[in-house]
């Protein structure tokens, strides 16, 4: 029987526009991307922006001798745990007069060469690969609009997400990180801190099915403590868990000012103090 063919293996097609606007045959150096132009990867996602040719750490190398290193340290801690042991046994000391055993040499650290890599640097939008690829949905599979640095989403961007919620903001290392906006699908509207994708921090959150807003500190993506003003322009302040109200809070009545502190009980019912007067 005859030796099978092997698959081809699907390549990016870097594509760069003439003078007539023209999308041709990108530009590159030594074979690697440069300038502006479009990249249209294996899976279907495509990028147009710039690319940049730089030199980085070669991945492998860098795998290796942080292998290396983890492979020394753990010798190390067990060198370390057995000397101990014999100290406790009484290991006798050197006499007095007598030289100290050489120290052991420090392996140096091995030297990580340099390989050349095309990057996205700068303005770009990176649409992922649509999920429907019927006409007029090339954009469902969601899209990036903004910085890059180091192929990665570092800057200002705007993020669409394929449920067609939308984030307005910084980003930091492919995160969103910094200070945004996000609109979900629900009409709800975030905004405020992020840290690595979740709330974190000052912010606040519309509801738009009640139009209620929740106003205050978020951790780890959860309300933790703030003000929570109801459409009427009523509010609560106080600490939160699982999205309620838990604990100690005060209520403020919009319509004359009056307020009534008291505690929220594990049933979910609120026994409230004595009711003051506004101002």
């Amino acid at each position: 029987p005859g030796e099978e063919t092997p698959e081809e293996v699907p390549t990016c097609v870097w594509e760069t526009k003439n003078e007539e606007g023209e999308w041709g045959e990108g530009t590159c150096d030594e074979g690697f991307p440069v300038g502006e132009g479009r990249m249209t990867f294996p899976n279907g996602d495509i990028f147009e922006g710039t690319y940049v040719k730089s030199m980085i750490p070669d991945p492998v190398a860098v795998a290796e001798a942080e292998a290396v290193a983890e492979e020394k340290a753990a010798a190390d801690e067990a060198a370390a745990a057995a000397g101990d042991g014999d100290a406790a046994e009484g290991e006798a000391e050197p006499a007095e007069g007598e030289p100290a055993p050489p120290a052991e040499e420090e392996t140096p650290e091995p030297e990580i060469p340099l390989i050349p890599i095309s990057m996205r640097q700068g303005k770009g939008k990176y649409v992922f690969k649509p999920l429907d690829e019927t006409e007029g949905n090339e954009l469902s599979g969601g899209l990036y609009d903004g910085d890059f640095v180091d192929n990665k989403k570092h800057g200002t961007g705007t993020k669409t997400f394929p449920d067609g919620s939308k984030y307005v903001g910084s980003f930091v290392d492919d995160a969103i990180h910094g200070e945004g906006e996000y609109t979900y699908v629900s009409g709800d509207i975030y905004r405020g801190q992020f840290e690595k994708g979740k709330k974190q921090g000052n912010g606040s959150y519309f509801f738009a099915k009640s139009a209620s807003t929740f106003m205050g500190n978020w951790t780890a993506g959860a309300f933790e403590s703030g003000e929570w003003v109801y459409a009427d322009g009523t509010s609560y302040s106080g600490t939160f868990q699982d999205g309620k109200p838990h604990g100690e809070g005060t209520y403020t009545y919009v319509q004359n000012g009056n307020t009534q502190s008291g505690e929220w009980q594990k049933d979910g019912a609120f026994v409230g103090g004595t009711i003051k007067a506004g101002v």
